[in-house]
Order: C-alpha cells, then structure tokens, then sequence
C-alpha cells in the first residue's frame, strides 16, 4: 500500500499531488495548481506523470497563488480531461439565492467548469429551501455546519476527507468580497468570463534574520509572536484530513487558524484523542504566522510538518510559525520543504540546534515527494 504527497514547484503557492492504494488500484487527487508565473514548472510535473488521472481537484480558495495555475489545468487539452471532481466553493456555494460567480479568477475558473461539464463539489448537499444554481452537476457547498459531525466523504479506493474548513460565516463573508472584486473589474457578476487574468510577477521580500543565539529561549520567544489572517479569501478556504490505511495527512490550505483549531478539537473529540494524532501535516498558508497559532498546534500531535513556498512575495514560512511547531512537539521534529530558500536555509544550518531537520528535494525541480 502506497500513501504519499509530492509537493510540486509552485514557487510562493501550493500544488499538490496526493498518491495512495496499491500498485493495482491507485488514486491521486490534485490540490491546486499554484499562480500562473509558475504554471510552466507545475504542468511540465503533471504531464510527466502520464498515466495519471486525478478522482478529485481541489480548488482550496481563489487567490492567484493557488487557482491562477487551476485555470490553466482545465484550458489544457492534454490535462483537463484527467479531472474526474472538482471541488471548489463558487458564489452560488456561498450565498443562497446567488448566481455562479466570484473574484475575476473565481469567474475565470467558474466559466471553465460549467462549460467543461465538470462534476461539481459531488456529494454536497444543498441547505432546504437554497435556490441553487440550475444544474444537477453543481452539488452544494464544501462547509463545515455549525453543529453535529464534521462532514466525512468516502473517496475511491478507500479514503476519506473529513472537512476542518470553511464555515458557513466564512462563505458568507467571502461573498461580498467577491461581489465587490468582481465590479470592480467591470465584470457582470455571475456570467463567468473567459480569460485568465494573471497577477504581478513575483519579488523577493527579505525578512529578518534568525537570531544571533538560537536556543530553547529564542525560540521561545519567536513563538510568541502572533498575528491573525483577516483575508476573506483564505476564511473560506477548503481544509481537510485525509485518512488513508489508518494514517492521518492534514491540508491546511490558507484556512484561518480559528477555523483550523475549531474544525480540529472538534475531531479530537470525534476520534477520542486529547490531541490529534497525524503522520504528516502540511502548513496552512505556507507557514505564516497568521495561520499557525499556538491554539492549532497545541491541538496536533505530529512531528513531521511540509512547507510548500519559495519564499517569493510573503517571506513565508515565518520564523515564529517554525517556532511554534517546535515547542509544541515532541522533538525532533522535521520539516520537508520543496525550496531551499532564503528562509528555510538558515533553519537547516541551525535548526538541529533546537531539535528541528529540514530537507529538501534531491532534484533541481524543487519536488519533492513524502510518505505519509
């Protein structure tokens, strides 16, 4: 049996290819496909995986580092046809009586799948009395409700996805901030577009660097550090824990950490566990201390964590959400990078002198693939 994740080279963004099964039943499932500027790099590692057809893609939310290469996914003739499900909260998905629409990537890759005949988020159910969009392709909302069990879809060949996020006031707040993004650009709300607007190329953002001493008390001390993520887009991202052959991978997403600490103490209690045990948890929003609180951590009994970024734009990952992760496991613990950059460098000179590995990939395509 087979359960792994292959973090691809979608520079400051995610994409990601999940593996389990056996040599004769296998499935992959897609996790976003990074920001356009990368796309090249992220379609040349899909298409070298040429005899792979993906159950599921996953949409997590519409910033450009995450659904700018998505867009091109399903406008790619050798590609698009591998995609059995999407997953993807649309506007109609977060407010009821809406039409189909979102912020302009969000119309872009809308437009792709109605027109394309994707199945969409299959399996969701729509809340009584929603006027929902006019196709029976177009199941309801990915949301975690507010009471009762966390949602759990079985997957083919045995896996299951237990929903962490978004909530429904998360949708909600993201609907406005689509409204607003999508006239803006003098766009008709909810009739889709065809293009593919791309965002600013990337630049270098320099951060601070580690502290002269790194011990236990600067450590400490970094990881008191915290902020909040007041962005709509990544309130309403889609984050889960995929349970495979009786191991646990978490995908974080961008989700905000309320939500993720919310989404798993309630799993805590569903399973039984003071602290949720998981084999591998890849960092929500590439490791920003926005979205790694001490309350999530806290939370996990893990020590083995992915950072996928290179850096670009946001200096991700932030020392201080490092830090965290630190102090809350048991060490050693590792982290498994897809870029050796500027931020993550100095941690593996100096990180195995507060219990902390780092690697990275063995290749020059900034891959890299882990086992669960």
């Amino acid at each position: 049996m087979t359960f792994s994740i292959e973090l691809l080279p979608a520079g400051y963004g995610d994409s990601l290819v999940v593996e389990y099964g056996s040599t004769t039943d296998r499935h992959q499932l897609l996790i976003d496909a990074g920001p356009f500027h990368f796309w090249d790099g992220v379609q040349a590692e899909l298409m070298r995986r040429t005899r792979d057809s993906y159950d599921l893609f996953v949409i997590t939310h519409v910033d450009e580092d995450h659904i700018g290469g998505a867009i091109s996914v399903l406008d790619d003739p050798n590609l698009k046809h591998r995609v059995d499900d999407i997953w993807f909260n649309g506007f109609v998905h977060c407010s009821e009586g809406g039409n189909v629409l979102g912020p302009v990537n969000g119309e872009q890759l809308t437009e792709r799948i109605v027109t394309g005949g994707f199945k969409w988020n299959k399996g969701f159910r729509w809340p009584p009395g929603a006027d929902r969009f006019g196709s029976d392709n177009v199941g309801g909302p990915v949301v975690v409700p507010s009471a009762g069990h966390l949602p759990a879809i079985d997957l083919p060949g045995g896996a299951r996805a237990v929903l962490l996020s978004p909530t429904g006031r998360k949708l909600a707040a993201m609907a406005k901030t689509w409204s607003k993004e999508v006239l803006k650009a003098h766009l008709v709300p909810g009739a889709g577009d065809g293009g593919h607007t791309r965002a600013p190329a990337p630049h270098n953002r320099p951060r601070p660097p580690l502290p002269d001493r790194l011990d236990d008390d600067a450590v400490r001390t970094m990881a008191a550090h915290n902020h909040r993520d007041g962005s709509a887009a990544n309130g309403s991202c889609i984050a889960f824990i995929l349970e495979y052959d009786d191991k646990r991978l978490l995908l974080g997403a961008d989700a905000h950490a309320s939500v993720l600490a919310a989404g798993l103490k309630r799993y805590a209690a569903e399973v039984d566990e003071k602290r949720v045990r998981l084999d591998l948890v890849k960092m929500a929003h590439h490791g920003s201390n926005a979205n790694i609180s001490t309350a999530v951590v806290d939370l996990i009994d893990c020590d083995r964590w992915l950072i996928s970024s290179n850096g670009d734009n946001y200096g991700h990952p932030d020392d201080s959400a490092i830090a965290k992760v630190i102090t809350s496991t048991t060490r050693p613990v590792t982290f498994y990078c897809n870029y050796r950059s500027p931020r993550t460098q100095p941690w593996e000179v100096r990180g195995p002198a507060v219990g902390a590995s780092f690697r990275f990939p063995d290749n020059d395509r900034n891959c890299l693939l882990v086992n669960v």
